[in-house]
């Protein structure tokens, strides 16, 4: 069975991650519809187009990237919460350098990726990758 992540998580994960680590004092939510939209988009794939888990991966990071919902720190709390899915999913892990992926953050909502370039690049780069529904 998928494991989501929930809105109380995600906001959790976005408060460590920036206020926490990184120790910055802008940050929070900016939009609660926004971040609930993108959190919601891995199980309508997985209900409407039957998208398989690495699919389900790629929404959840289009859908934090490109929807702005907190304050500051998008792209890091995007990126954080599609780690988290595939670790709890035993989707395998990123294998790529912080280098690479740092720079496909940036190209991603720089160029607009689809959602379909997103999984592909996470196909590409997900070690010992297994397909979950």
């Amino acid at each position: 069975m998928m494991r989501y992540l929930t809105y109380d998580e995600l906001i959790a994960l976005h408060v460590v991650l920036v206020r926490g680590k990184m120790q910055e004092t802008y940050y929070g939510v900016r939009d609660e519809g926004l971040l609930r939209s993108a959190l919601a988009r891995p199980q309508n794939a997985a209900h409407y187009e039957n998208a398989d888990a690495t699919k389900q991966a790629a929404y959840l990071f289009h859908g934090l990237l490109m929807n702005h919902g907190f304050a500051q720190g998008n792209k890091r709390t995007a990126y954080l919460a599609m780690e988290w899915f595939l670790a709890r999913n035993s989707l395998g892990a990123l294998a790529a350098s912080d280098e690479e992926i740092i720079a496909m953050v940036y190209a991603a909502e720089r160029e607009k990726w689809s959602v379909e370039r997103m999984e592909g690049w996470l196909r590409e780069h997900i070690a010992d990758e297994r397909s979950a529904e």
